[in-house]
């Protein structure tokens, strides 16, 4: 799995967010039943119908609230185009500027995909990070950006988004 070393302008967001922790595996059982519950409750299809839309694609992106906690807000959300309102109800967020490092998770069907990219993230820290020559740039924001990529049953590919600084 190689990184494509990617410098990305800053994302205003609008979506919806749920505070999670790394402590004890909480994100690796709440982050999956968040996106399980957002598409099954009708938020996925009232945050795609919006006149703000950029396009139709969503961030799953983790926002540090308390490091010493392992604690981050994680946000589905969407791109918000330049100069439209978001109207209440909407967690609204700015993914900063930064360089990242973009891995895409092996292709998956419906069932393994969230293994898929559960076992990306892993490569990511016990394996690139420590002979990577980078370190995660700490007060940014990582993300996974799910494309049309995403959609259909097989051949299901997830990018996610590192922010790194050279060590």
């Amino acid at each position: 799995m190689e990184a494509k070393m990617v410098k990305k302008d800053s994302v205003k967001l609008a979506g919806f967010a749920v505070k999670t922790r790394t402590k004890d595996g909480e994100n690796l059982k709440a982050i999956p039943k968040f996106w399980l519950d957002y598409i099954s409750d009708g938020r996925c299809k009232k945050l795609h119908e919006e006149s703000f839309l950029e396009r139709h694609a969503e961030y799953g992106a983790c926002f540090p609230e308390n490091p010493e906690n392992s604690e981050f807000t994680y946000v589905i959300g969407v791109e918000v185009k330049e100069g439209y309102n978001v109207p209440d109800g909407y967690h609204v967020c700015t993914i900063p500027q930064a360089l990242y490092a973009v891995f895409s998770s092996p292709p998956a069907d419906e069932a393994n995909f969230s293994s898929s990219i559960q076992g990306t993230w892993k490569y990511i820290y016990s394996e690139w990070f420590p002979k990577s020559g980078y370190e995660f740039d700490n007060g940014k924001v990582d993300f996974e950006l799910y494309d049309e990529r995403c959609m259909g049953e097989t051949g299901k590919i997830c990018d996610i988004y590192i922010p790194v600084v050279k060590k």
